[in-house]
């Protein structure tokens, strides 16, 4: 299918109430498939692999399925002209994240595997991933990984998360070599997604879980030996949170929560210092929300929020600065069934763009107005 069509198709599909505003700053029309095919496609991440400047992306596919995971090259911001197989194996893929575990100056690509050995591909600064190293054990139902530095050596390290397995913590020896060095939370956790962050105020790295199957989400706070053992609840425990993200949305220096639910409406629990957070404040719908990014969409100076969607349209939320927040667009189609969101300015226009991982639809590219 042409392009230019896919994206009237995609906008006709959308429910009246989703037709785009007149201030929405993403919509259809301006959207562009990564590639015509539909994967089961559980994880996105955006950044320059080759070194030219522009931001390449990698696709996880798979979930439960063996798929093949891909590389997609941006050909001077003009778009992803060019796709390599990630890796030599199909695998069970969910979330992907980029970041330099070796140590030499770019980017490598850490794979979620369900089932399976995690998956570390090294890069050799060209986009090369032909070196690759496994990590973790096939018992473990993975579902995302977290890097952090969580011992403040400077190496950045890598959290396992699994639902109703152990999540695990591997700690980088300085070269991309990842030692299992212990669990975190409950053994029986059904936890989703984790974001790293100093949540109280001590200087020690805090962990902040989702969890979901009717179980609470906590926050985990850190002293330093990697044991994370006081806990602090948060949300209604009715949540089924699949996603979170750690941010200050109303610029006290504090770091928020906000969570992507489907069992509720999405939520923001708030800071306030001292160990101590809010009630949920609730925003959107009901959609069943399977991941949650955040970033200065509108260029105003304070953090904003993308929701992604399964059985709806996805969703763009605009922050007054307060922390309060009101949706500003949806985008892509009510069937798309989006499990991943990445943000990055993917054309150099200096206005950050939104790529989808939609579970057998196709992935696009939004462009920012």
């Amino acid at each position: 299918m042409n392009p230019k069509i896919l994206g009237l198709v995609m906008a006709a599909t959308l429910s009246s109430h989703a037709l785009a505003k007149p201030d929405a700053l993403y919509e259809n029309r301006r959207a562009y498939p990564i590639s015509m095919e539909s994967f089961i496609t559980a994880g996105v991440a955006v950044g320059d692999l080759d070194g030219d400047g522009d931001l390449d992306l990698v696709e996880s596919n798979g979930r439960h399925w063996p798929q093949a995971s891909y590389v997609y090259l941006n050909a001077s911001n003009r778009g992803y002209s060019k796709r390599v197989v990630l890796g030599h194996e199909e695998t069970t893929g969910y979330r992907v994240e980029l970041a330099d575990i070796d140590n030499d100056g770019d980017l490598d690509a850490i794979i979620a595997v369900d089932r399976a050995a995690n998956k570390l591909y090294l890069n050799d600064g060209q986009a090369g991933f032909a070196k690759v190293r496994d990590f973790g054990s096939a018992l473990s139902n993975t579902r995302s990984i977290t890097v952090a530095d969580l011992n403040g050596d400077g190496a950045l390290d890598v959290l396992e998360i699994c639902r109703g397995t152990p999540n695990n913590i591997f700690l980088n020896d300085g070269n991309g070599g990842l030692v299992q060095a212990g669990t975190f939370g409950s053994l029986d956790d059904s936890t989703l997604d984790v974001d790293v962050a100093d949540m109280n105020g001590d200087e020690w790295v805090d962990l902040v879980l989702a969890n979901r199957d009717g179980q609470k989400n906590f926050i985990l706070l850190g002293t330093g030996d990697l044991r994370f053992e006081q806990k602090i609840p948060y949300g209604s425990g009715r949540d089924d949170t699949r996603g979170v993200a750690v941010v200050d949305l109303n610029d006290d220096s504090m770091m928020d929560i906000v969570t992507a639910n489907i069992g509720t409406e999405n939520s923001v629990v708030f800071n306030l210092g001292d160990g101590n957070f809010s009630e949920e404040v609730y925003f959107g719908g009901n959609e069943r929300s399977y991941a949650i990014e955040t970033a200065d969409l509108d260029g105003d100076g304070d953090m904003d929020v993308v929701v992604a969607n399964v059985k709806g349209a996805n969703e763009v939320y605009l922050n007054d600065g307060t922390g309060k927040l009101t949706k500003n667009a949806v985008f892509d189609s009510e069937d798309a069934a989006t499990y991943a969101l990445a943000i990055g300015d993917i054309n150099g226009d200096g206005k950050p763009d939104i790529v989808t991982g939609n579970s057998e639809a196709q992935n696009a590219v939004f462009y920012g107005r």
